[in-house]
């Protein structure tokens, strides 16, 4: 039997390394193997989410903006968010919750002011509802001058519920 010894040196090992390093990082980059980026295309979009207005008026508002307060606050607040905080949100009449039918709002104008609270409502909203300053702030799980409602309140569960009433556009 004949056995046959390979020396290989440390020189000789860094180099082959170095090589296989080099080949291999050659091919990333915008044309190698491997891209850093990918090209989305000339019509890329990102969904935006799109809290269902017809939920807002006929239970978001009622139950939770109107409910408790939130455009002028309770004696001794000072305004809350009519006039104190960027959460801007007006009391107005009558109210579109007294056109609804179930969850769908009946045939009527909707005032700018409503449309106005709707969109303020909707930016401090969120999918997981349970990080949504909508209902953060107002539970006290985040800052508030105060609790305006507890978290398993009726308030809470209809914030809670109009995370699932939700679009894409």
């Amino acid at each position: 039997m004949v056995t046959v010894q390979v020396r290989v040196s440390t020189q000789s090992l860094a180099l082959a390394l170095a090589f296989a390093c080099v080949t291999l990082l050659s091919g990333c980059g915008e044309e190698g193997l491997f891209p850093t980026t990918v090209d989305p295309g000339a019509d890329f979009s990102i969904a935006e989410l799109v809290f269902d207005e017809d939920f807002y008026y006929c239970q978001v508002e009622p139950r939770v903006i109107f409910a408790h307060g939130c455009s002028n606050g309770m004696a001794g607040d000072g305004g809350c968010h009519a006039r104190v905080t960027s959460f801007r949100i007006q009391e107005y009449a009558p109210p579109v919750s007294d056109n609804c039918m179930g969850n769908v709002v009946g045939n009527v104008l909707i005032p700018q002011t409503a449309r106005q609270n709707y969109n303020s409502a909707q930016a401090r909203m969120r999918r997981d509802a349970n990080t949504a300053p909508l209902l953060l702030k107002p539970t006290g799980q985040a800052s508030h001058p105060r609790q305006i409602f507890p978290d398993d309140s009726d308030a809470a569960a209809a914030i809670r519920e109009w995370a699932t009433h939700v679009t894409t556009q």
